[in-house]
């Protein structure tokens, strides 16, 4: 068994996103730079979400939620209001074996385990100092469908 490298872990969650952002026709730039706390922008033909990835193969999970400490800096970057993207943490879970990540057969393709995310727009400010702890919905499943309502969420924004 071979568990996967943080950088391992890092390209196989922007392929998650890829995945999905593909199937719900909206285009992608993987951010080489993330000083705004951005890891990948997904694009709508007017709008954008700026997704925060993590990847683990140990998730802490409580009453039906992903637990995931991040850091206070981009919790701030990503709840402003002042942002023109709609802020959003994504959780990939992957299995402990790199060999069972991506699976192919005849009938398909799979990517294992779980996409889920948090919109963190919006969100209330913090006095912790170095972290905050995040509580993620088990229920939250990073699908194209969700990424639409949050394209949605997006567009809300600006309608006057």
């Amino acid at each position: 068994m071979v568990d996967g490298s943080p950088k391992q872990k890092e390209r196989f969650s922007r392929a998650w996103v890829v995945a999905a952002a593909a199937a719900a026709n909206f285009t992608y730039e993987i951010v080489a730079d993330d000083e705004r706390g951005v890891d990948m922008t997904v694009h709508s033909n007017e709008h954008t979400l700026d997704l925060q990835l993590k990847a683990t193969s140990n998730p802490e999970v409580q009453n039906d939620c992903l637990i995931h400490d991040l850091d206070v800096r981009t919790y701030n970057l990503l709840r402003s209001q002042q942002r023109s993207g709609y802020g959003v943490l994504a959780v990939i879970v992957v299995a402990d074996d790199t060999a069972d990540w991506h699976v192919m057969d005849h009938d398909g393709t799979s990517l294992t385990r779980s996409a889920y995310y948090l919109p963190l727009f919006g969100m209330p400010s913090t006095s912790n100092a170095a972290t905050i702890r995040l509580k993620v919905p088990l229920r939250n499943f990073l699908t194209p469908g969700a990424m639409q309502a949050m394209m949605d969420a997006q567009a809300a924004r600006w309608v006057q």
